[in-house]
């Protein structure tokens, strides 16, 4: 779980750069616009199925064959514990990041125009204006997207329990999935009840004490 949290940041950056890019006045924005967003309408599960089922399936699987074709003899995507790791992340990732653009493209179009314009006037370049104007405007809508992509990956099961089912080994497993197999698989109620509980309980803490250093790092002067 630490990973795949991990994993948020990584999300934000590249959520970061393609709300910028669809911000921009560049030519067949609305097109990209609906492209980028269509991930997030799929569900996890069909994901979990047309990607991890089908195209990277190990004998017949359509990317696997093209990864055979360039000259990986063998293609272990979901059977070598990192590489399952990373590409149930860039699944997850690849659902997700959608809704964090959807966020930092919204805030994005509400900053002061003028601002920016000032900025222009007085010589500061793309990056300057970016670092000193919108990275620093941007900074409440970053960590609510932060803030809520984290909830959200507290709770990663689908994409694990339809891909992979934890394995190799328990290398992809996440604690909601691990839960779900220990109640249904295992038929062990009561220890996958108890288990439940307790991850609620870890992940209301977490939360709190997560809002609690967001709000005082907001409240710093300067911020």
């Amino acid at each position: 779980m630490v990973f795949y949290v991990a994993t948020v940041l990584v999300q934000y950056a590249i959520a970061f750069g393609l709300a910028l890019l669809l911000n921009a006045d560049i030519k067949g924005r609305k097109f990209f616009r609906v492209v980028f967003l269509l991930p997030f309408m799929l569900s996890p599960v069909a994901v979990g199925w047309m990607i991890g089922k089908s195209m990277l399936e190990y004998r017949f699987g359509p990317v696997t064959r093209l990864l055979r074709w360039f000259g990986w003899d063998e293609p272990t995507l979901l059977t070598s514990p990192w590489l399952a790791k990373i590409t149930v992340a860039a699944m997850d990732a690849w659902v997700w990041i959608p809704f964090m653009v959807i966020l930092l493209l919204a805030g994005l179009q509400a900053l002061p125009k003028e601002i920016q314009e000032a900025a222009k006037v007085d010589g500061a370049t793309g990056w300057q204006n970016f670092c000193q104007i919108t990275f620093p405007l941007m900074l409440p809508v970053s960590v609510t997207a932060i803030v809520l992509r984290i909830i959200f990956q507290l709770k990663l099961a689908d994409i694990v329990i339809t891909t992979t089912s934890g394995g190799p080994g328990g290398a992809t497993d996440t604690v909601s999935s691990f839960i779900f197999r220990e109640y249904k698989d295992r038929s062990n109620v009561g220890y996958g009840t108890a288990m439940a509980e307790v991850y609620l309980i870890l992940i209301i803490i977490f939360i709190a004490l997560l809002l609690k250093f967001t709000s005082k790092y907001m409240q710093r002067p300067g911020v």
